[in-house]
């Protein structure tokens, strides 16, 4: 049988990660829930593919009135595309509401241990996360 393997492929073999992803998201929103909980969704995503699938995720809230979770380490394209954000340091809330309040430097340097810079996106006015590079001491 195994001198036959690459005979038999499945759908999912010829498919990229990204659009494995996509075709498990659209099987989700077929289900028509009122809830829809996202774990990383963009993660394996071009950056039109991201910002496309956000947009459509965006289109069913309005449209349809669908509650959408999504979990993410992309803080950028949170303060985007979410109304509401949970910032969370060792497990626990550290901080919840709009991006606006959510995304400051000093928030952000104390739950990440990292300096940042954080600006408004200059189309949107959206918060948006630069990160700065630490100089490390010469070893």
């Amino acid at each position: 049988m195994d001198g036959y393997r690459g005979l038999f492929r499945t759908a999912d073999d010829e498919l990229s990660g990204g659009e494995r992803k996509r075709v498990f998201i659209a099987r989700a929103l077929a289900q028509e829930s009122e809830v829809i909980l996202l774990d990383e969704p963009t993660a394996t995503l071009d950056i039109h593919h991201q910002v496309d699938l956000l947009q459509r995720m965006l289109d069913l809230n309005r449209e349809k009135g669908m509650t959408l979770v999504m979990a993410s380490h992309d803080i950028n394209l949170a303060s985007e595309f979410c109304d509401r954000l949970i910032l969370l340091k060792n497990g626990r809330i550290n901080h919840m509401g709009p991006p606006e309040a959510v995304i400051t430097k000093e928030r952000l340097e104390s739950v990440y241990g990292c300096p940042v810079g954080v600006d408004p996106n200059p189309e949107s006015g959206k918060p948006r996360v630069t990160l700065i590079k630490r100089e490390r001491p010469p070893t």
